[in-house]
Parts: structure tokens; sequence; C-alpha cells
């Protein structure tokens, strides 16, 4: 059966999917599950080189990641009660704005891409296979409901 799906929906599906385990399933359930992780990957694939290059090319400057890494340096010594800070208070909030400001232009940009529909061919799943599915990895429920999704339950 053919199915519509977002790429965002899609790489939440492919990433679960991507690493479950299928052993309590029939053999020609664990062919359904692998034919359709198959069709989802070159999809995700391209998705997550997009994303990369957009991360990459909207870094607001130079060593931006460093002073990232710094800050969440910060963070960790201000809990543990440190008082030998490696930035000042106001640095560190200058950072977090500049992070915010960058996953916005991030997310912005990338948002047309996870909202591209892509059409793929899925063999439907029976319910007894999706529960061993679901049993076979000790899904929480917002895994089983989007991996459902893909399989039409």
């Amino acid at each position: 059966m053919k199915k519509t799906i977002k790429t965002k929906e899609l790489m939440e599906a492919y990433q679960v999917l991507g690493s479950a385990k299928y052993q309590k399933l029939s053999d020609e359930d664990k062919v359904k599950v692998w034919k359709i992780t198959r069709q989802l990957k070159p999809h995700a694939m391209k998705y997550m080189e997009d994303e990369q290059d957009a991360r990459e090319k909207m870094m607001p400057y130079e060593g931006f990641q460093e002073q990232v890494a710094k800050a969440q340096q910060y963070e960790l010594e201000r809990k543990a009660g440190r008082e030998d800070l490696q930035m000042t208070e106001q640095e560190y909030f200058g950072v977090v704005a500049d992070m915010m400001k960058y996953n916005k232009v991030v997310d912005d940009a990338l948002r047309e891409l996870q909202d591209k529909e892509v059409e793929i061919d899925v063999e439907p799943l029976s319910e007894d296979a999706f529960a061993k599915l679901m049993s076979s990895n000790d899904w929480n429920m917002q895994q089983a409901v989007c991996v459902s999704d893909i399989f039409g339950l």
C-alpha cells in the first residue's frame, strides 16, 4: 500500500526502526520491517546530510562550537558549586542567546525539508506482529506511535 509521510515523521520512524530488534518476529514479518527500513534510509540519509550542511553553514561565528562547549562546562561547574569558573555569567548568557538564535535559524531553514512529503510503499504488518516488534524493543509510547503510523496501524 502506498503511504505519504512527511520527512520529519519519516526521520523519527527511521531512527526507531533503524535500531530495532526483530528476534520475536516471524521471518515474513522480519522481511517486511527490513523492507520498510530500507525504503526510509535514503530519505533519512539525505535529510541528515542537509541538516548537517545547514548547521555548518549557519554557524554565527568562528569558534562558536568552542564557546558552546565552554558554556556547557560553565553550567556543570556552576552546578557543582565551583567558584573559579571559565567564563563570566554575562559571557555565558551571551553564548546562550547566540545558541538560541542559531537554533531558530537552522530550524527555520529545515522546516521546508521536514514538511516535504515522501511516498513509500508499505506492506502492512499485523497487530500481532507489531506487538512482537514492540516487545522486542521496549519502546515507549512515542516510539510505538511513530512507527505504527508507518505501518498504518
